[in-house]
């Protein structure tokens, strides 16, 4: 401890002390005295200490709060309402049209750049025909598939296991 909060000490034991032990002591004249004083001083510096440590938890609590104050700033922005989201919203979509439209041209590059700059049949993969809507039910011939249909049924009932 350095000798400011030393002598900060001593003022408080001198501001508190002297009076209680006087009081107890005039209260017990003529009696053992020593564990009455003891019991006094003891209360005495408990409280005292008990003070320091609330006051102690105050402080880290005020900057626990100060902190979380800081950190929920950042959640706190422009609050949503008919006004600006419909500009915001016609800004999104013309972002993600400028970048399907610049995933498109960099596919189309990359396509030329397999085929070497020669112009290809495009095989479109099952799952490209069916985002761009070319895939879809397509009626089959009942006929043909029910004669098939019924063949295969014929050979699993004669298989045996």
């Amino acid at each position: 401890m350095g000798r400011e909060e030393q002598a900060e000490e001593r003022e408080v034991l001198d501001s508190i002390f002297p009076d209680e032990i006087q009081e107890a002591v005039q209260e017990n004249i003529g009696m053992q005295m020593i564990f009455t004083l003891h019991s006094t001083l003891k209360e005495n510096a408990e409280q005292i200490i008990g003070e320091r440590q609330e006051a102690a938890r105050n402080v880290q609590e005020q900057k626990l709060l100060a902190i979380e104050a800081e950190e929920n700033k950042k959640f706190h922005g422009t609050p949503v309402t008919v006004e600006t989201f419909g500009p915001w919203r016609d800004q999104f979509m013309r972002e993600m049209e400028e970048e399907k439209m610049k995933a498109e041209e960099d596919e189309a590059a990359a396509e030329k750049k397999r085929n070497r700059g020669k112009e290809a049949v495009v095989l479109l993969t099952g799952r490209q025909l069916w985002e761009r809507g070319l895939a879809g039910k397509v009626e089959e011939e009942e006929d043909d598939d029910e004669d098939e249909r019924k063949a295969v049924m014929e050979g699993v009932e004669k298989m045996k296991v």
